[in-house]
């Protein structure tokens, strides 16, 4: 039986729902069926790490806003063990060896969506308060958000991540990948995910594709970027929320956070 996952990073919660498959809260995380990304292609791209004691470990995506705020999933905070501290690596391409370009800055303050109350949420978004400001250069820059109200629609996107590249195990890149992925209607997506009153899809989602299946986001890619891509300009449009399990599964898209149907809360906490 196939599973819905949040992709999370690290060890698993499950919660069973009668009579459908179940809600699996399984934190890990590349990107199924993605390539390599050039170093600082995507330059608004952060890596969440969770601090415990001295070690630093990747648990999800996110990007920069301006120098004081970044953003991610709202899982990525809520879900993590009582009093975990976070940092955001900024300027990465390489994770798991040193970078003399990494920005390395604490979260002084997260802020959940009031919405989500945890689980699968589709307001699933937190923003993340800096302790220092983020010095923008080549290798560093804020993401470009769409406005309130302009909604994704069917077409090319990309996603970038450091998730798992293994669409059953964990197996974890070290250098960021990328995938160009379709994005596909609300109607599609709904019934790829078992019909209306089915899922916890709701209308604020962006849903990508291909359902032909081994494309996918995956775990460790909560948090991480839906880019649509236009002139140059990188817009981002989702947030990677959740989808199932094995990752890259035929017939199920991956689910994001519509970016602009909560501009106006994200504009809100920064301001």
């Amino acid at each position: 039986m196939k599973s819905l996952v949040l992709w999370f990073c690290l060890a698993a919660a499950v919660a069973a729902a009668p009579g459908r498959d179940y809600f699996e809260l399984a934190r890990g995380g590349r990107i199924i069926g993605g390539i390599n990304a050039l170093p600082h292609e995507f330059p608004s791209i952060v890596s969440l790490q969770r601090l415990i004691l001295t070690t630093s470990t990747h648990v999800c995506g996110g990007t920069v806003l301006n120098q004081r705020w970044a953003m991610t999933a709202g899982h990525c905070i809520l879900h993590s063990p009582e009093g975990a501290r976070f940092a955001i690596w900024a300027g990465s391409h390489q994770i798991l060896i040193s970078e003399p370009n990494r920005q390395v800055i604490n979260v002084e303050e997260a802020i959940i969506h009031p919405e989500y109350l945890g689980g699968v949420n589709p307001s699933d978004v937190a923003v993340l308060r800096l302790a220092t400001y983020v010095n923008f250069n080549d290798f560093v820059q804020p993401a470009v958000l769409p406005a309130q109200g302009d909604l994704a629609t069917p077409g090319p996107a990309t996603l970038a991540g450091w998730g798992s590249i293994s669409g059953s195990a964990n197996i974890m890149p070290s250098t960021l990948q990328k995938v160009q992925k379709p994005i596909i209607d609300y109607d599609t997506c709904e019934e790829a995910n078992g019909g209306p009153g089915n899922t916890p899809l709701g209308p604020t989602n962006v849903c990508t594709g291909p359902l032909t299946g081994g494309i996918s986001a995956c775990a460790g890619d909560s948090g991480s970027p839906l880019l649509v891509i236009e002139d140059g300009v990188q817009t981002q449009v989702g947030i990677v929320s959740w989808g199932w399990v094995p990752c890259g599964s035929i017939g199920r898209p991956s689910v994001y956070v519509g970016v602009a149907s909560y501009r106006d809360w994200i504009d809100d906490q920064v301001n």
